[in-house]
This record gives structure tokens, sequence and C-alpha cells, in this order.
């Protein structure tokens, strides 16, 4: 992502190289409160509108950076840039919310004076933005690369930031009908639809926003995770509601 004023970009159902072999999140041992952690106080802060994304996986470390810093690439080099393993490209998204606050990379203190960990890859500053921490699959056992119709793919991460959708947008609601919910924040081709082969017990609705809608990190205290759930249509989604005290139940 290029920011001349700065753009910004939540980590959006990353799409990982069929080579990136990621851990079932029961395997990980992870396991956090579905509570909204802290973060910092919204009043005057300066929002970050959304522009074009432009960010890279370390596939070995798990982890996503973003185009960012004092050198930033150019828009006009990104489809010509050619990364090496263990490094790939994420791909690029079209966004459903509005404006977000990236208040610190993965790895940085909750006090820290410096939040974000920046690093140089061929030329180009880039930002550490998430953690991928593992995946899950709806149905269980289930494992679809793309995913097939009638499931989903879940992915766990751990990312400081803020998503804001504005009051008066239409919004996409996924829900397993027992409690967890979660907000269609990218689609692949740019119009998102409740169209969606889903599975046994899973729905789509739609509702406008009366007031705006921020999410925030779960986990309680200082922690930042999200769970991400990508449906077949490469629609994709941040879980806002949770069923149980604690995830995974």
């Amino acid at each position: 992502m290029n920011f001349s004023v700065t753009f910004l970009i939540v980590l959006t159902a990353t799409i990982v190289p069929s080579c990136i072999k990621i851990d079932e999140l029961k395997d990980t041992g992870v396991s956090y409160a579905t509570i909204e952690s802290d973060y910092p106080d919204t009043t005057g802060i300066v929002w970050e509108e959304i522009g074009s994304a432009k960010e890279i996986l370390n596939i070995s470390e798990q982890l996503v950076y973003l185009s960012r810093g004092d050198n930033p690439i150019p828009a006009e080099k990104w489809d010509d840039f050619k990364l090496r393993l263990p490094w790939a490209k994420n791909i690029d998204r079209f966004l459903l919310f509005d404006k977000t606050y990236f208040y610190r990379s993965v790895g940085r203190p909750a006090d820290c004076e410096y939040c974000e960990t920046v690093i140089e890859y061929k030329g180009y500053t880039w930002t550490k933005l998430a953690e991928i921490i593992g995946v899950s699959y709806i149905p269980e056992g289930v494992e679809d690369d793309g995913p097939e119709p009638g499931h989903l793919f879940v992915q766990t991460i751990n990312k400081c930031q803020l998503v804001y959708f504005e009051a008066g947008r239409t919004v996409y609601d996924l829900t397993d009908n027992q409690g967890n919910t979660y907000i269609m924040h990218a689609t692949e081709t740019g119009t998102p639809t409740t169209e969606v082969e889903l599975p046994e017990g899973w729905s789509i609705s739609t509702r406008v926003l009366l007031e705006p809608f921020v999410l925030a990190p779960f986990g309680g205290g200082d922690d930042c995770y999200f769970n991400i759930v990508r449906d077949h249509l490469g629609q994709g989604y941040h879980q806002y509601e949770y069923s149980g005290a604690t995830f995974p139940e």
C-alpha cells in the first residue's frame, strides 16, 4: 500500500500460497477470552482512510507486513514486484469498511513509545502488521484450499488494529445461529452477496448501521486476537460476537 496521506488496510482473510503450512488452531494451544481488548482512547485520533492494500507475507514466520514507513512501494511498482521464498504477496481485495486505526505492531508492548516495527525489504519499508496464529475449518476436519462451497475457512490472527464502519452503511452479517456473528469486511469481486453456499445452520443477513460500528481485537487486556472467516466466494468476515466466554470453546 502506498501512502502519501497515510492509507492503511486491515488484514483481510489472508490468502496464503498453497506451499504454506499453517497449524490448526486446536494444535497450537491458543485460547483467549471473548471480550474486547484494551486499546487507545479514540477521542481525537486521526482515523486512517482506506487505500489499496500492498501486503507481503513471511511464510516461515507466518507474519504479514504492510507497505508503510518512510519508503513504501509505489503503486505502479507493485504488479512487477517479485518476491522470493520465504516471502509471498497477499492478494488485493475490495474493502467494505470506511476507516481504520493501526495502533501497535505485533510484539510491541502496550506502553510503547515507537509502536510500529518497520523492516526494509528489497529497497522498500514495511510495517509488521499481523501474525497468523492458526486455522480452523467449518465443518471441522475438512481442509479445503478454496474453501469449497458449503465450507468456511477461519484464521485466528494477532493484529492490533481498529476497524470503523460509518453509520448508514449496509453491512452483511454471517452467523451460525448459535451466538457467533461475523461482519463482512472484504470481497474479491467488489460486490458483496448473500448468495453463498454455507455450512448447515449458517446464514447471511443485511442491516443498515444506525450508528458507527468500531470493531476491536479480542482477548482482554493487551491481547489483539481476531478470527477472520472466508467463504467459497472469497468474501471475508471479522468475528464480533462469540457464543462462549473463551475461544475456542
